[in-house]
């Protein structure tokens, strides 16, 4: 690691030489750039209607220019030619511009030199701007600037006539500069045989300084423009992407030294997991940092429209942001998780993961979308169908989302824990788990019952683990042949016992003689046993059985059962026989 970390800084430290060098390589271009700026236009036509430019176009509309215009080149290419014959197809606004991107498409300058106008311009033999180094730089401004219609472009030698302008120009496209809109014109000029043909106007020719110095490459791209070869991808020349590498390194190396020290600070509060707090910061905030700086300095590679498209569309900086929010729904569940195990409540921390998950989802679904309309796809389109879709995936997890939304009511309201002894309708058992679909209960026969959680939070429980004390009730039926004074003895010696017993709650619990039964003296025992554990209870219930029964030896009397008598009347003997 810190190999690469070496090589980093170092790549990072040439490349700003490197740039260095280049501003400071020829100290003649400062002064030809200066000597462009301040040269004075002697003819300037603003449109009297100024027509707003798009923005910046998105990938989307990228393609489906580049397709168009592909297949609009061809098919006006095969368009009989307007006019009087012309090698250079010139004869028409429309004939001219197609043939010059025809010439440009193929990096003819020397040819595309023929459609220019460059008679009468402001320029000094001093400044050494040859005609091919014009064209180089209107192509330049116009990849990063201009949107021409071509279709829209005049095919009558005559030009348009109700343009506004003089009859003898044509307007291609209108640009914004920061000195106000600027149009770029065609003129119609004599070719030296009487006829005439149409070229980029002197005008617009004059202004290509000027539109270079706020649209063009600057003085390093020009220097590095010339040192790599002029290849494109994806809308980048090749010395735009070494540009672009050298620009990563440098904001990786700005973000990495800026989040070490961000890390090592964090540390030493011992409120943050320094593991978890290392993980975020080291990754998606990092990343999210280098994203930023790269995004301040895109500009100094001057990115033609088709570049800033893909710029545009955010792609980077939306993943960055999407592992950022990732990041900080992990950390707020992560503290939330401790926060509830400390708190006891280990069973809600485990409705944490889903709910983070489903937090998760709706963030990559909003990442998604927003990344799509960046590209230039119509998000509303998305939207309806996402909702159609929502609908049918919605009326499918019908019962899934109501036993979700059970457990959620189970684990906020807690009428029972894992580990609890619960009744719920005629099902006996202990809770084992509580997931997001059904409830476990283990019965006292050792097997599982799975209840839903839709009808388990909806349903009647009965937590037996949440009592204080246990009731034991029962009855004790004694003979009718035992005498009051039995009875009483009886009665006394159980009063006795239920204050004596240390597990009985003796202010809670009581023994009456209820009633005179069908076939027996009847009390009612109704003791609370202090304990809640199931298994004692049974132990001191049986401690206080055997004790009733030594008070019943002892008084003498007798525990009856019900009974029935059948008397049987005895048959005649004729009907024996």
């Amino acid at each position: 690691m810190k190999k690469i970390i070496k090589y980093a800084i170092t790549f990072a430290l040439s490349f700003l030489f490197v740039l260095g060098f280049a501003y400071a390589a020829d100290p003649a271009d400062l002064k030809n750039k200066e000597k462009v700026e301040a040269v004075e236009v002697k003819e300037k036509t603003i449109a009297p209607v100024i027509k707003n430019l798009p923005d910046t176009p998105t990938i989307k509309d990228i393609a489906e220019q580049e397709q168009a215009k592909e297949e609009v080149l061809k098919r006006l290419a095969n368009v009989p030619q307007s006019g009087p014959y012309d090698e250079f197809n010139r004869s028409t606004p429309r004939s001219s511009l197609i043939a010059l991107s025809l010439a440009l498409k193929e990096r003819d300058y020397e040819r595309a030199v023929n459609y220019f106008d460059f008679r009468n311009l402001p320029f000094s033999s001093e400044q050494e701007l040859d005609n091919e180094d014009l064209v180089r730089r209107l192509i330049i401004v116009a990849k990063r600037a201009m949107t021409i219609d071509i279709e829209a472009m005049s095919n009558d030698p005559n030009g348009h006539k109700d343009d506004g302008l003089p009859s003898y120009r044509d307007r291609i496209t209108t640009m914004k500069t920061k000195n106000g809109p600027v149009e770029i014109l065609m003129q119609r000029i004599p070719r030296g045989d009487g006829v005439f043909i149409w070229k980029i106007s002197n005008a617009t020719v004059a202004l290509i300084p000027a539109l270079d110095a706020e649209f063009g490459y600057g003085i390093v791209g020009n220097k590095l423009s010339h040192i790599f070869p002029h290849y494109v991808i994806f809308g980048f020349e090749i010395w735009q992407l070494v540009m672009l590498v050298g620009l990563l390194l440098a904001a990786f190396v700005i973000a990495f030294v800026t989040t070490f020290i961000a890390v090592k600070i964090l540390q030493k509060n011992q409120r943050f997991n320094k593991q978890r707090l290392q993980r975020f910061i080291a990754g998606p905030l990092r990343f999210l940092i280098m994203i930023l700086l790269f995004r301040a300095t895109f500009d100094m590679i001057a990115p033609s429209l088709t570049a800033r498209a893909v710029f545009e569309a955010r792609t980077f900086l939306i993943f960055a942001i999407y592992w950022i929010m990732l990041g900080v729904v992990d950390l707020i569940m992560y503290r939330l998780a401790d926060r509830m195990k400390r708190n006891g409540q280990q069973g809600a921390a485990v409705l944490l993961k889903p709910a983070a998950t489903g937090v998760k989802l709706m963030v990559t679904l909003l990442a998604i979308i927003t990344w799509m309309d960046n590209l230039g796809y119509e998000i509303t389109t998305i939207l309806a169908g996402l909702g159609v879709g929502g609908i049918a995936v919605a009326l499918a997890a019908q019962k899934s989302l109501e036993n979700l939304i059970g457990s959620i009511t189970i684990y906020a309201s807690q009428p029972v824990h894992v580990g609890d002894f619960c009744k719920f309708g005629k099902t006996l058992g202990t809770i084992e788990e509580i997931g997001l679909r059904s409830t476990q209960l283990r019965t006292p026969a050792r097997t599982i019952v799975h209840v839903p959680n839709a009808l388990f939070a909806s349903g009647e429980i009965e937590n037996l683990t949440q009592r204080d004390k246990i009731l034991y009730r029962t009855r004790l039926r004694l003979s009718y042949e035992d005498t009051p004074d039995q009875v009483k003895q009886v009665l006394k010696k159980i009063r006795e016992l239920i204050e004596q017993h240390e597990f009985i709650d003796e202010e809670e619990s009581r023994v009456r003689f209820l009633e005179f039964g069908e076939y027996a003296q009847e009390l009612e025992l109704y003791v609370y046993i202090k304990t809640k554990v199931f298994s004692e209870y049974l132990e001191y219930r049986e401690d206080i059985n055997l004790s009733i029964n030594d008070i019943v030896e002892s008084v003498g009397v007798k525990l009856v059962i019900p009974a029935r008598t059948s008397y049987i009347k005895e048959l005649p003997e004729t009907l024996v026989s």
